[in-house]
């Protein structure tokens, strides 16, 4: 995520939007902490692994660039 968790204590948030703001952002943060796991995987254990973990690298990228395109969205629409 571009975002810290620290940067969305500092906004300004619309009332009853910040809950949302932070799951989001729990979504992300752990789609890219899968996508790392699989990454090591990968690169520790070579191609057998490729197998079995590149699409679950891909799928967790995916993840996070979504939840970080709903982040920005949200943050755009409720924050001051």
């Amino acid at each position: 995520m571009k975002q810290e968790y620290k940067d969305l204590l500092s906004r300004d948030f619309n009332v009853g939007s910040f809950p949302l703001a932070s799951k989001i952002f729990d979504l992300g943060r752990e789609a890219e902490i899968i996508a790392k796991l699989a990454q090591g995987k990968i690169d520790e254990e070579g191609k057998s692994a490729q197998i079995h973990c590149s699409n679950v690298l891909d799928w967790m990228n995916a993840i996070a660039e979504s939840a970080q395109k709903a982040l920005d969205l949200h943050l755009q629409e409720n924050t001051n």
